[in-house]
């Protein structure tokens, strides 16, 4: 009772507002709601509030709202805000279809406007047609597949490619002689030639009724006669006119008639029965059945190749095989079509699939008569590793399928089936009746067990062994029919004496024939030193061969070279029975001998016979040295490269033997340029230097560097005034192979690098001192290590700076000099402590200005 007073006050106030609406000319939507009220009071309330506030909105709104019209203008999902706990909508619960789009149908009931039930008709007209088109477009995409598996089936026919090939011309030869069996019909022209005593030509054209009309002869019935028939008919009737035609009164004949077939005619042929487009075709009366079936497309997935008919007056006149034609390439079936011949394709009788090792795969069709022999004959016969022995033959059954096991001898008496699957299978890879020889015998490899069923007669087989056979230890190894693998050894000497039988062999043993160079180590001397070969320095490795001596090493090794000691030549000999109980035991034999310089040795080395692995060492003679050279240059009398002449050849000397020093020549600043050998600590600084450096290049990936150079060139500073007052002093040294000597004329500048204002070159003067010199080039820098600074000077010698009591004793300055001031290098302290520093200086000056400031407020 109390729903439906609910219900009634909520009707009563929407049309209270509804008629206020009408005054005032506001136009809403006459929508009719369909709801149910829930016993909540508090939803009751809160359904009438929201309904209250929405026809308030449209009753106040500053535009009106137009009305609209249409189907768009009908809710298409339920109010949110209906309380719908308990109802279902087709048994779905009401929160599962609040938001769900309503049916096209449903929204049509809701209104009355017509636009709109056209407008739902025709949505539904509009998705009839798409899903027309959808049906469509699945039926043509499965009429496509099935297409695609008929064709597939299709190429797998022997047979197919013949109708296949788009390089088969089915256009029948229409300028070949006429064949003798040729029917002439309506529309052929014939080509009557009369010549020899008398000459005519004649091209008839057979009429509709069978007739051909001659001048002076007339009608003459030749439809349905070959050629020959015809020309008998035409002779018959021209021979009238023609009398040398005929033989007459025992002359022969002096006239001659010739018939053949001008223009060919058109003929209607239809091709019915399993074939790709059966039909009706227009053909030359020429065509045989084979242009007929190629015009059509030939049989398809289940047409016969085998039986074709060829229907003629409604009787078969011809058979015509295709296999015939593939195989021996004619046919006597492939007859020339006629008008309105029937050439009829019947469904395959028997279909069998040949897999394997044959020449062709796919599907064969067979005769009923035809055997597995046939079979295999139109597959192309036996692939070369066919298994022909035995073969597969997979068949169905009324109930499931069976293999039949075929032997070779019941090829030409098997039956076939249809849906027989053939298989033929590859031979094993192994052989049944091989067996293998190796090692140290001339002819090594395989052999027939039948021409070698014993060892003895297999080695003659092989030619014999050879000499360096091992005969005690021949081995076999032989294939046991458990598939065990076995060692046998055979002393063959035995045999050979007749102290053992031979041993049989089986198929596939393996017979090995060791050698005895291949149980030994093989044998070698070597020989290095003085040797006239570019390789001789790691020392020549040759194979030893019994009987060979010094002088043979020698000679295979290309002789002495000029610095050889002939009075020294050493062999080392390993030592074989050694106690090794004995702490001192010796472990080599040193034999030394003298040689000639045509390679003789003296008379007890002509006796020694070298023994495997002996060493041959050649030494160099104590007094032989290769020429050395040094070079002088500047200011001498002679400039130019000398040799050395002695161990103790200094530089004074070679002054004295280039002339002496010129005028010119400025003693101080003399140089000795010499190439020092690096030591490893610093070969390996510059290695991981050069290492670090190209990584950064290349990005910190591993480059391989090549090895740096283990010498470098040097200047060392020589004191060439000392050596000049005292030869031969300490000052004065020895000459090396390669020195430089270089003696500059006076130099007349310094030169001031570093950290000076101005890095320049200045003239030299003898009053002025190192403090002058950096004056002239602007001065120290803040950077300047002034206690550090140095010179070097014109003869590569190079004097410091000395410090004493605070005081910086510079370096006396000679002509030609370098003076370099260092730049100094802070460190982290230093820098610490700069910062402290400036920061203190920052903050003196801000209390400055605050104290002023201060003081300025002060007197105000």
């Amino acid at each position: 009772m109390k729903q439906q007073q609910n219900k009634k006050s909520c009707v009563t106030l929407h049309n209270f507002f509804v008629k206020r609406n009408n005054k005032r000319g506001s136009h809403l939507t006459n929508n009719v709601i369909d709801m149910k009220l829930s016993k909540n009071s508090f939803q009751h309330f809160f359904f009438k509030f929201t309904l209250f506030i929405l026809i308030f909105s449209k009753s106040f709104a500053q535009n009106p709202v137009a009305t609209p019209t249409g189907p768009t203008a009908i809710p298409t999902t339920l109010p949110a805000n209906i309380p719908a706990a308990n109802q279902t909508n087709n048994g779905v619960p009401a929160q599962q279809t609040a938001n769900m789009p309503l049916p096209a149908k449903n929204r049509v009931l809701q209104t009355n406007d017509p636009n709109a039930v056209r407008n739902v008709q025709l949505n539904q007209a509009d998705q009839r047609a798409v899903n027309k088109e959808d049906s469509l477009r699945l039926i043509r995409e499965q009429e496509a597949e099935q297409d695609a598996a008929k064709a597939t089936l299709r190429r797998r026919i022997f047979g197919y490619n013949l109708f296949n090939t788009v390089k088969f011309d089915p256009t029948p030869a229409i300028n070949i002689a006429t064949p003798s069996n040729y029917v002439l019909g309506p529309n052929d022209q014939l080509l009557i030639d009369v010549y020899g005593y008398s000459q005519v030509m004649y091209k008839p054209i057979i009429t509709a009724d069978g007739y051909i009309t001659i001048e002076k002869v007339g009608l003459i019935y030749v439809a349905g006669s070959t050629i020959e028939q015809a020309k008998e008919r035409i002779r018959s009737r021209l021979s009238k006119i023609f009398i040398g035609l005929n033989p007459y009164s025992g002359y022969p004949a002096n006239t001659f008639l010739n018939v053949s077939l001008g223009n060919i005619r058109s003929i209607k042929v239809t091709v019915t029965g399993e074939v790709i487009a059966p039909g009706t075709y227009t053909l030359s009366s020429l065509s045989t059945v084979q242009n007929a079936l190629y015009a059509c497309g030939g049989p398809n997935e289940v047409g016969t190749y085998r039986k074709i008919n060829v229907i003629r007056n409604n009787r078969i006149i011809s058979t015509f095989d295709i296999y015939e034609l593939l195989m021996s390439g004619f046919s006597k079936s492939n007859i020339i079509l006629q008008d309105q011949d029937i050439i009829q394709v019947l469904p395959y009788s028997t279909r069998i699939a040949v897999k394997g090792n044959t020449k062709r795969e796919g599907l064969f069709e067979l005769l009923p008569e035809e055997k597995l022999t046939n079979l295999i004959e139109y597959a192309g016969g036996f692939a070369p590793y066919a298994y022909r022995h035995r073969l597969k033959v997979y068949r169905n059954t009324p109930r499931e399928r069976k293999i039949l096991d075929v032997m070779e001898s019941e090829f030409n008496t098997f039956s076939m089936q249809s849906g027989d699957s053939v298989v033929i299978e590859r031979v094993l890879e192994r052989f049944e009746n091989m067996v293998a020889v190796n090692g140290a015998i001339f002819r090594p490899g395989e052999y027939s067990l039948e021409s070698s069923p014993t060892l003895t007669q297999l080695i003659k087989s092989a030619e014999g062994l050879k000499g360096e056979a091992l005969t005690g230890r021949i081995t076999v190894i032989r294939t046991r029919d458990d598939m065990i693998i076995e060692n046998i050894s055979v002393n063959y000497d035995d045999i050979i004496k007749g102290k053992a039988s031979d041993i049989a062999l089986k198929r596939e043993d393996i017979i090995t024939i060791p050698s005895i160079f291949d149980l030994t180590e093989p044998a070698y001397v070597r020989i290095q030193g003085a040797l006239n070969n570019p390789i001789a320095e790691d020392g020549i490795e040759m194979p030893f061969l019994r009987n060979m001596t010094i002088e043979d090493v020698i000679v295979k090794a290309g002789g002495l070279s000029e610095a050889a000691s002939l009075a020294r030549v050493e062999v080392v000999r390993r030592k074989r029975n050694v106690d090794p109980t004995s702490a001192n035991a010796q472990i080599s034999d040193t034999y030394t001998f003298s040689i000639s310089s045509d390679l003789k040795v003296d008379q007890t080395g002509n006796k020694f016979v070298l023994y495997p692995f002996d060493e041959i060492f050649i030494r160099r003679s104590p007094n032989y040295i290769k020429q050395t050279f040094v070079e002088i240059q500047g200011e001498v009398i002679y400039p130019a490269t000398y040799g050395i002449k002695s161990k103790t050849e200094k530089i004074s000397d070679l002054i004295e033997r280039a002339g002496g020093l010129s005028p010119q020549a400025y003693l101080e600043g003399a140089t000795l340029v010499r190439q020092i050998q690096l030591s490893e600590i610093e070969l390996a600084q510059r290695r991981k230097a050069i290492t670090e450096i190209t990584n950064s290049v290349k990005g910190n990936q591993a480059v391989q560097v090549e090895d740096v150079n283990a010498t470098t060139v040097s200047s060392i500073g020589i004191n060439l005034t000392k050596i000049m007052q005292n030869p031969g002093s300490d000052e004065d040294m020895i000459l090396q192979d390669g020195d430089i000597i270089r003696i500059p004329k006076r130099l007349e500048t310094v030169r001031v690098q570093g950290e000076v204002l101005y890095p320049t070159t200045v003239k030299y003067l003898d009053s002025k001192n190192f403090i002058n010199y950096i004056s002239n080039a602007g001065g120290f820098t803040k950077k300047s290590l002034r206690s550090k600074s140095y010179i070097l000077y014109a003869n590569g010698s190079v004097d410091r700076t000395r410090r004493v009591l605070f005081v910086n004793l510079y370096p006396k300055v000679e002509p030609g000099s370098e003076i370099i001031i260092p730049q100094k290098t802070v460190t982290a302290q230093q820098q610490i402590a700069q910062v402290q520093g400036l920061f203190a200086t920052i903050a003196g000056t801000i209390t400055t200005l605050v104290s002023v400031l201060a003081i300025f407020q002060l007197t105000k």
